[in-house]
């Protein structure tokens, strides 16, 4: 009688055996077993696609401003242009601590002698009617309220920001067909200002804001898409663009200053 030793060793050689049989009968009838290779392929695929959700997990984006940023080329005054007909090189240089707008051009005020200055605002007891307004980040019933347990982020009258922007856009360029590149505008930025200041920043520079406590108009941005520019109507009410060569521009609803570029030249 076997021992269960001699037994497997038994069936183990019983087994290679027909492996090699099945082996040369795929030889000689010219098939060949792929399973190998699909076991090696499939592996394979098993790999990547892991080494892809790792890279999509851990993977750092590079959030950091410019360090220095000239104007762009598009903001830069030529001399040879009349001068209602330069760019205005509309600038917004925000700190912790105040906020300026001007202009490279200095049509609308300059660095020394800025259009507009605010200090922070946003502490408890201010009003408000969104959490973007208050330095805690918490907005009830239209007031700024303390929360301990919250980071303080700088915040300012964005409204008032906006009201000066809207200004300026309606007077020089309402009810004309307004050029492209005067919709840019420089964000100059302190490194050490919080990400949540820079966003509010930029939505006061895009697009009229609503009345306090009102809803949010609908805002549409210039393009260049060539089908819009073939299309009979110049504005796609689905998309909120609008063809700026074929529309009287108007603030109360086309965007003011919505192409933003960031600067770190402010400190």
């Amino acid at each position: 009688m076997l021992s269960a030793h001699q037994v497997r060793n038994k069936a183990r050689r019983a087994v290679k055996r027909r492996e090699e049989d099945i082996e040369q009968m795929e030889i000689e009838g010219g098939e060949l077993n792929l399973i190998p290779y699909l076991d090696i392929v499939t592996n394979l695929m098993l790999f990547l696609l892991a080494s892809v959700s790792a890279n999509i997990i851990f993977g750092q984006i590079n959030t950091q401003l410019p360090d220095q940023g000239a104007p762009p080329p598009d903001q830069v005054n030529n001399p040879a242009q009349p001068p209602n007909e330069q760019p205005l090189g509309i600038a917004v240089a925000v700190t912790k601590e105040k906020l300026l707008l001007f202009s490279i051009s200095g049509l609308e005020g300059s660095l020394k002698a800025p259009r507009l200055e605010l200090s922070k605002t946003g502490r408890p007891g201010d009003p408000c009617d969104g959490a973007y307004q208050c330095e805690t980040n918490k907005c009830v019933k239209q007031v700024c309220v303390e929360d301990p347990t919250a980071d303080v982020t700088p915040v300012f009258d964005y409204r008032t920001l906006n009201t000066a922007l809207v200004e300026i856009a309606s007077r020089r360029f309402a009810n004309q067909m307004r050029k492209p590149e005067t919709y840019q505008a420089v964000l100059m930025a302190d490194p050490t200002v919080p990400y949540g200041t820079l966003i509010s920043v930029i939505g006061a520079m895009r697009c009229k804001m609503p009345d306090f406590g009102k809803e949010v108009a609908t805002c549409y941005l210039p393009t260049a898409d060539e089908k819009l520019k073939a299309n009979p109507n110049p504005v796609d009410d689905d998309a909120r663009l609008y063809d700026t060569e074929r529309t009287p521009y108007d603030p109360n609803k086309h965007a003011l200053f919505s192409d933003v570029v960031f600067s770190g030249g402010f400190r």
